[in-house]
């Protein structure tokens, strides 16, 4: 009896780090803020809203900023994936 008792505890802590280690939703706000360093000025203040928006957890407001600055800038692939990255978890963080 303890063995199974044991066996379904360690299945349900396996399931239970699956579900949330493997889905990294960490929003890395300082590669985002470094990536876009020589942006335009007000491309900046669209991603520094939407930065302090993350940092103080209230994701539908960082949302439309991060998109702005999204559809205003002229970016590298590598800002592009980085920004996008960001909006999908801050997208996930919202809901």
């Amino acid at each position: 009896m303890k063995r199974m008792l044991l066996r379904l505890m360690l299945l349900a802590g396996l399931m239970a780090w699956g579900a949330t280690g493997c889905s990294n939703q960490e929003i890395d706000t300082a590669k985002l803020q470094s990536a876009f360093q020589s942006a335009p000025p007000e491309v900046r203040a669209y991603l520094d809203k939407g930065v302090a928006a993350i940092q103080a957890g209230k994701f539908t407001e960082a949302l439309p900023a991060l998109q702005h600055a999204a559809y205003a800038a002229k970016m590298s692939q590598e800002q592009r994936l980085i920004l996008n990255d960001a909006i999908k978890k801050v997208k996930a963080k919202a809901k």
